[in-house]
């Protein structure tokens, strides 16, 4: 079910930034009231982009597509949002989620930038603190898959660490990082606890 959780209990999560170029950015997990603002979001990326992440071509967006992006418990399946103030109305400007697959601790991640804000760190930012959530929730392994004309993404993948190798058969990169995640974390994990680590303020995010 997805939403399981109080979301009040992931205050902690929230946490204002600022882009290369200089501009105040809310990161924060998806909420229950965000479907509106992911359509949008998906909606707003060029073809291209939307290829990238998707793998498809999609003109409109399923509402399954929808209901699939916004089926999040705050455990095996999580996303966190980067949102901007244009005026009174929030809107995302990038979205990291990562889910768990049929292996116990192993996720696949998924990234997303407005092509407005690509190239001013805000998939770095996503990802790093998706990263931090993901160890405390006992996730030991993230993993995705690229196309090869995601220069972009390939890049960055390996600024973060991730290991990057071709896959022939399917035509992909395949992206990869332990996560090394602690003994004790990944108890509290397994008992359904948030524990542990504060959240990042003001932009300053550890390798």
């Amino acid at each position: 079910m997805p939403f399981s959780v109080d979301i009040s209990s992931l205050d902690r999560w929230v946490t204002q930034v600022r882009s290369r170029w200089g501009s105040v950015l809310c990161i924060r997990p998806l909420r229950p009231d965000d479907r509106e603002r992911e359509i949008a979001f998906i909606n707003s990326l060029s073809e291209r982009s939307r290829y990238f992440r998707l793998f498809t071509p999609l003109k409109f967006l399923p509402r399954h597509l929808i209901d699939q992006l916004m089926d999040v418990d705050y455990r095996e399946r999580m996303a966190f949002v980067a949102t901007t103030q244009l005026g009174d109305i929030e809107q995302f400007v990038g979205v990291a989620r990562y889910g768990e697959t049929d292996q116990a601790g192993i996720a696949e991640l998924g990234v997303s930038v407005a092509d407005a804000w690509q190239r001013c760190g805000i998939g770095s930012l996503l990802i790093q603190q998706l990263i931090r959530y993901a160890r405390e929730q006992g996730i030991h392994h993230l993993t995705g898959q690229v196309l090869p004309a995601n220069q972009a993404m390939i890049a960055l993948a390996r600024r973060l660490g991730f290991t990057v190798s071709y896959e022939p058969a399917q035509h992909l990169f395949e992206i990869s990082r332990e996560l090394d995640v602690p003994q004790s974390t990944q108890i509290a994990a397994q008992e359904g606890v948030l524990s542990g680590a504060s959240s990042v303020a003001n932009g300053a995010y550890p390798p």
